[in-house]
């Protein structure tokens, strides 16, 4: 071998000595597929000759590589017509695997599932979206293009285990950076209010840090799942479930007697929003947190109105009023002013300059994911702040004074508590 170094086979995956059954006392050295003949003309001539002095017998051996050997790229560029992209990643979701396959695909979908459970052991299930997000649970419709029909799996995140169905609830395993990100500005001891919580990403770990957290979603499968993640994970001593509008759930916590309407399509606890304020002893005059979590990014901006005028001026007085960390979708052409701008025409008033926009990720060449976190100003919380068309912003002040670079974006936003 040492005298053949560049002249041996080299595949991955795959010896270059072997067996011969009916000789045992001998081995085969194969040899690069560019040595195409037995007087091995294609070796230099010196090692040739040195090879050809020894012991050895140079013989033609056939090896096939079949199915099992190649990897799913190469597959699939073989099966599809040529020109076509061959789709070679996804998003791992436990068993499952989700693809977005392109129209020109679809006739190929079964075949590239296919493939692609063969070649991957760990996943036994493929889906691919159909259409787009155009319920109010804000779920993704799927179909199972190969393997199982059981969309019922768990992943982990970090020390977290979530336990979820892909094809009733939300789950993006590419934000697990951004759930620890937040989580980690959180102290052991606070107070978390997550408003959207879906199968728990933000709460789970929140409590597990050690705070307590009130969490919610309106979905009746995300809430069976956020129950559920709660036991899994040990957390139910610190974590209070509900299911219900976001806006009523975060009146109902600034304003104990604020009513809201039972829901009649939960799995299990029939009285979730009935009895919330008597089964969390919640305070007269409603409770203090230190956080609130707005995570649906294509509509969580138009929820801020419900922090208008909401809390308790004498329950608050002497205490920080809370962060708001909201989850919002942009064009790749709009600031952080832009965004800043929209968030406190919701609001009905302006946001103070220590305001944070912080880019998550970008969802489409046109579109990307922001969160903006802000401490609630109190002339918002209290209901005292009102504004005219010609008032400038906070925002505007900042496009006026050229900061972060949004001086030709300047807006105007009209607002009333």
């Amino acid at each position: 071998m040492k005298l053949l170094n560049g002249y041996t086979f080299d595949k991955p995956r795959l010896r270059c000595i072997l067996s011969e059954p009916d000789r045992p006392d001998s081995r085969l050295l194969l040899l690069a597929e560019k040595v195409q003949n037995e007087e091995l003309t294609d070796i230099r001539s010196d090692v040739r000759e040195k090879v050809l002095q020894s012991s050895v017998e140079v013989v033609t051996y056939d090896l096939t590589l079949e199915y099992s050997y190649w990897p799913a790229e190469h597959i699939l560029k073989r099966l599809l017509p040529e020109g076509c992209e061959v789709p070679t990643s996804f998003e791992s979701v436990g068993h499952i695997a989700h693809v977005n396959l392109r129209d020109e695909l679809l006739p190929f979908k079964n075949i590239i599932g296919q493939v692609l459970v063969d070649k991957n052991p760990s996943i036994r299930t493929i889906v691919n979206k159909v259409g787009t997000i155009e319920n109010k649970y804000r779920v993704f419709q799927m179909e199972v293009i190969a393997g199982e029909s059981d969309l019922e799996t768990e992943v982990k995140q970090y020390k977290a285990r979530f336990r979820l169905n892909y094809g009733e609830v939300y789950w993006n395993s590419r934000l697990e950076q951004e759930h620890k990100r937040l989580v980690d500005t959180f102290r052991p001891g606070q107070v978390v209010v997550d408003m959207m919580a879906g199968i728990g990403p933000f709460a789970v770990p929140a409590a597990q840090k050690g705070c307590s957290v009130y969490a919610n979603d309106l979905n009746p499968k995300s809430y069976h799942y956020l129950t559920v993640n709660i036991k899994l994970n040990k957390v139910d001593n610190i974590v209070k479930a509900s299911c219900m509008d976001a806006r009523d759930f975060m009146r109902l916590l600034c304003n104990p007697g604020h009513s809201c309407s039972p829901r009649n399509d939960l799995e299990g606890d029939q009285d979730n929003a009935e009895n919330l304020v008597e089964r969390w002893k919640l305070p007269e005059g409603g409770l203090h947190f230190h956080h609130a979590i707005l995570n649906l990014p294509a509509t969580a901006v138009e929820f801020l109105d419900v922090f208008n005028g909401c809390f308790n001026q004498e329950r608050w007085r002497d205490v920080p009023l809370p962060f708001i960390h909201c989850y919002t979708f942009a064009k790749a052409a709009e600031t952080d002013a832009d965004i800043i701008s929209r968030a406190e025409a919701a609001l009905g008033g302006a946001l103070s300059k220590g305001c944070q926009v912080h880019l998550v990720r970008d969802v489409a060449p046109n579109k990307r994911m922001f969160c903006l976190s802000f401490q609630l100003p109190e002339a918002i919380a209290f209901g005292q702040g009102v504004r005219t068309a010609e008032a400038p912003t906070d925002a505007d002040e900042r496009l006026n004074n050229g900061e972060s670079g949004h001086q030709d974006k300047k807006q105007k936003i009209a607002g009333a508590c």
